[in-house]
C-alpha cells in the first residue's frame, strides 16, 4: 500500500524578475495537476504566449506587494489582486499574458496547470475569477484554513480538483485527510514541520497516496499549499504550452495557433526574456 513521501521541486529563474520552484514530476503523484510553480515576478518575462488542453491558474498570496495584470485573446485583461485566484480554461486554445501590475514590486504565488479530461480538451476557452473575499474560510485552534478552489468555493470546474492554503501555528498540529478516491500533495510555502518520520520544510512537498491522511505538526509557523484532485489515469503528451491527450491532437493545436484559430494577442511590451510557460 503506497504511503506518504517527500518531493522536491526543482528551482528556475528566467533573468532577474522570475523565479520559482516547480514541481512537475512524477506526474502519476500530481494527476490531475501537470505543474505547480510557487513563483516570484517583479518584472513582465513573459511574452503573449498560447495555452490548449489544461487550465492555467494562478492564485496571489496575500503578502503579494503587488497584484498581476492577466490578459487573453478572448478580449479580457483583468487585475488579480494579492489573495485573489485567476483560472483560465484553455481548452481548444487561448493567448495569454501575465505580468505585475507595478513594475519593480514582487508578484508572490503560486501558478498551476490542471489537466482537462480527454473528452474536455477542445472545448471553448473561458475565464474564472474569484476575490479573496469571496473564498470560504475556516479555523481551528492553531490553525486556519482558505479554500482557495474546490469544495464549497463556488467555481464550476471541469473535474474534482482543490487548493486549501492553510497556516498552522508554532507548536500546532493539523489532519490532513484527502477526499475518499483523490490523491493530493501539500506544497510548503514557508516555514518547517513534520509528519511521522518526514521532515517539512519551505521549497519541500508531501505527496499522499488516494484517500490518504497526514497528521502536520508545526516546529515554527507553517504555511502549506494543500492540493487533491480525482487521478484522471488518461494518457498525456506535452508540448511546450500544449497538453493533449495524443501527438494528433499535439500537431492540430500547433495548427490553430500558426492560424490564428487561438486569437491574437499583441506583445504590450518586448520582453528581455521571452520564454514558453510550459517547457
Amino acid at each position: 500500500m503506497s504511503t506518504a513521501r517527500l518531493l522536491q521541486p526543482q528551482r528556475h529563474r528566467i533573468g532577474a524578475g522570475f523565479q520559482a520552484d516547480g514541481l512537475r514530476e512524477p506526474l502519476a503523484l500530481l494527476d490531475p495537476f501537470i505543474m505547480v510553480d510557487h513563483f516570484r515576478m517583479s518584472e513582465s518575462v513573459f511574452a503573449p504566449h498560447p495555452h490548449a488542453g489544461f487550465s492555467a491558474v494562478t492564485y496571489l498570496f496575500d503578502d503579494s506587494a503587488t497584484g498581476l495584470i492577466s490578459r487573453d485573446s478572448l478580449g479580457g485583461e483583468h487585475a488579480i489582486p494579492p489573495g485573489g485566484l485567476h483560472w483560465t480554461l484553455a481548452g481548444r486554445g487561448v493567448m495569454h499574458d501575465e505580468y505585475p501590475a507595478e513594475a519593480g514590486r514582487e508578484a508572490h504565488g503560486l501558478q498551476i496547470f490542471v489537466n482537462l479530461p480527454a473528452d474536455q480538451k477542445l472545448r471553448a476557452p473561458s475565464v474564472m475569477r474569484l476575490g479573496p473575499e469571496q473564498m470560504p474560510r475556516r479555523a481551528s485552534e492553531g490553525w486556519q484554513a482558505v479554500q482557495v478552489f474546490g469544495g464549497d468555493s463556488g467555481l464550476d470546474l471541469p473535474w474534482s480538483t482543490s487548493l486549501v492554503l492553510v497556516d498552522i501555528e508554532a507548536g500546532a498540529a493539523f489532519d490532513l485527510v484527502l477526499p475518499e478516491g483523490e490523491q493530493g500533495f501539500a506544497f510548503v510555502i514557508q516555514g518547517s514541520g513534520r509528519t511521522e518520520a518526514l521532515p517539512l520544510a519551505a521549497g519541500r512537498a508531501l505527496s499522499l497516496p488516494v484517500s490518504g491522511s497526514a497528521r502536520i505538526e508545526a516546529d515554527e509557523a507553517l504555511r502549506l499549499a494543500c492540493f487533491c484532485g480525482r487521478p484522471l489515469h488518461e494518457p498525456v503528451v506535452r508540448h511546450g504550452p500544449f497538453v493533449m491527450s495524443d501527438e494528433g491532437q499535439v500537431v492540430a493545436a500547433l495548427q490553430r495557433f500558426q492560424s490564428g484559430g487561438m486569437g491574437r494577442l499583441s506583445p504590450r511590451t518586448t520582453p528581455s526574456n521571452n520564454k514558453e510557460v510550459l517547457s
